[in-house]
């Protein structure tokens, strides 16, 4: 027979405080487990996109270059336009500016297939991305909604 819980002898309360302290005690660790993830994935992201940036600066680009081009992509509503358009085969570092009034992206195509694309960004915000440009034709393009097919693409052919 099981036992009987008498609320006079005060096992009742002695034991919802024990529940609580245990309800309590396990949410703690669920938080505090949490942040510790994003934590360890944020630093690990990070230290990973540190090393594939200094490697290709360190090592020599396809083409003549030996190092990181810099190049500007400005986005409007709806364009976008390049500091130059001199562009050699070689590694670039593009800052995506979005002087629109739109939220924008940049992305980079090589015969159909998207080679590297930017985050999205704000109105007044910029991002940059990284990307190899061998001798050929690519298409600068915005991915986000319908952007493209209202003329934010420009073709850009690399020597």
């Amino acid at each position: 027979m099981p036992a009987r819980i008498d609320p006079r002898d005060g096992t009742l309360p002695r034991l919802a405080r024990g529940i609580a302290v245990l309800a309590i005690g396990l949410g703690a660790l669920t938080a505090c487990g949490g942040n510790s993830d994003d934590g360890t994935a944020a630093a690990t992201s990070s230290s990973s996109a540190a090393a594939t940036t200094e490697a290709t600066q360190s090592s020599p680009a396809s083409g003549s270059e030996s190092q990181v081009q810099a190049l500007t992509a400005t986005e409007a509503d709806f364009s976008i336009s390049l500091d130059r358009d001199d562009l050699a085969a070689g590694t670039y570092e593009i800052t995506v500016v979005n002087e629109g009034s739109a939220t924008h992206a940049l992305a980079v195509e090589e015969d159909g297939t998207t080679k590297a694309s930017s985050d999205s960004i704000a109105p007044g915000e910029s991002t940059t991305l990284t990307v190899d440009l061998d001798a050929g034709g690519y298409v600068f393009y915005c991915p986000i909604g319908n952007h493209r097919a209202m003329g934010m693409e420009l073709t850009v052919q690399v020597t």
